[in-house]
């Protein structure tokens, strides 16, 4: 069953990784507003922080899919909803790419669209994780096939931008969709067996109450919004490479391919360590060394250099990445997993946006190294939150009897 789980969960983010608006189309978009549109970092970065305000409300989509079946169906329902709607955006995306908020609104009509199918993924997976007591292994699966077509889409959307351009690569993210669609139609019935919300007499009230109480939860929240906040690793940084050191978008793109390549070491590293260590210390170390991490890239004087660099960088990144995504899904609560979980992606990403749009402003102002200090800053931030963590997550080691026996205490309590 656990490699079932895994290779079902991974093969399906796969997939998303693919599709998704930050998947494939990132960097044709990202380089089509700039030099096919002619924007500046600040009009980017506004661009960006727009596009993806769908990502800043994943709570939203993952109470909905804790608390309601749509057309009285399982998950799959949901993959039958949205997977077209994100189709459709795409290829209305590929006849309006000389048009600024035409782009902007078909962004943020997929979004939307993958909202949906990523709360109802990472319920699913944080239901499985929690049950068979492998949040560690599902989270390192998780990154792993997140960072697979990760390293394709900086790859093939380095190249994409430079010969075909915005408009086939929202084509090609669009047959991506559709076999998101497939996989929904052909996944196996006992992986999408139908789960009911928390309790049949529980209100949306008393579910919302349960959900704020969870202090744990909160905490890894505020862990995952500070490790994202990266004034110096968003647009400063391709404005950074481009102007500086002349990349061209298919060597940016190698090096973000890079980055993600020693994130994958990272994810195969981890689901050896979460056996052997607890989540405390695995942790404290990596957040320590990647408090300096950030300033590597200054070193980079070309291509070849930058990418070694952040082969180094990635896997430093990679293993603090999977172990906070780790915490949260250990400090879900019961049966509103998904609504946890998309609330972690959610300041997740509204960190990133306001690091992002923060490092944009400063970076005209003062140049890189004064947005990477910041970086280093927030990262250093994180420690005093796990001293505040109960020890009754972050002692154990993934697979502990002890794991599935204190969640299911906590989610007694906490519903109490």
């Amino acid at each position: 069953m656990q490699r079932q789980l895994g290779a079902y969960f991974g093969t399906l983010m796969l997939t998303l990784g693919l599709a998704e608006p930050t998947g494939l189309v990132s960097l044709p978009l990202l380089f089509w507003l700039k030099d096919g549109l002619h924007l500046g970092p600040k009009a980017i970065a506004i661009f960006e922080a727009v596009a993806l305000a769908p990502l800043y409300f994943g709570f939203v989509f993952g109470f909905v899919r804790d608390r309601w079946r749509p057309f009285g169906r399982d998950d799959r329902g949901y993959f039958l909803l949205a997977a077209p709607i994100g189709i459709a955006s795409y290829l209305w995306l590929a006849a309006n790419t000389t048009n600024t908020l035409r782009l902007l609104a078909g962004v943020v009509a997929a979004m939307l669209a993958f909202e949906f199918l990523a709360a109802t993924t990472e319920g699913l997976m944080t239901e499985a994780a929690q049950r068979h007591l492998m949040t560690g292994h599902l989270s390192a699966v998780a990154e792993l096939a997140e960072i697979v077509p990760s390293i394709a889409s900086m790859l093939l959307g380095g190249w994409l931008a430079t010969h075909v351009g915005a408009k086939v690569s929202f084509v090609v993210a669009a047959a991506f969709t559709g076999l998101i669609l497939v996989q929904s139609l052909l996944s196996p019935p006992a992986l999408l067996a139908p789960t009911s919300p928390a309790s049949p007499r529980e209100s949306h009230r008393h579910a919302i109450r349960r959900l704020l109480r969870n202090g744990a939860l909160w905490l890894a929240i505020g862990a995952l919004l500070l490790w994202n906040f990266s004034p110096g690793w968003g647009t400063p940084l391709v404005f950074f490479f481009a102007d500086n050191l002349k990349l061209s978008p298919e060597a940016y793109g190698a090096f973000r391919a890079a980055t993600f390549a020693s994130g994958a070491v990272a994810a195969i590293v981890y689901a050896a360590l979460c056996r052997r260590f607890s989540l405390r210390r695995i942790l404290w170390i990596a957040i320590a060394l990647n408090i300096p991490a950030a300033f590597f890239v200054l070193l980079a004087h070309s291509a070849a250099q930058a990418v070694v660099i952040s082969a180094v960088v990635g896997l430093l990144l990679g293993m603090v990445n999977i172990a906070l995504f780790d915490l949260l899904r250990r400090s879900c609560p019961t049966s509103l997993e998904g609504t946890g979980v998309m609330l972690g992606f959610s300041l997740f990403a509204i960190g990133g946006m306001l690091g992002d749009v923060f490092g944009s402003w400063l970076y005209e102002r003062a140049g890189l190294a004064i947005c990477l200090a910041f970086d280093a800053l927030a990262t250093a931030l994180i420690l005093p939150l796990l001293l505040m963590i109960p020890r009754t997550i972050l002692s154990l080691r993934d697979g502990d009897a002890a794991a599935g026996q204190t969640l299911s205490r906590a989610s007694v309590l906490a519903a109490g």
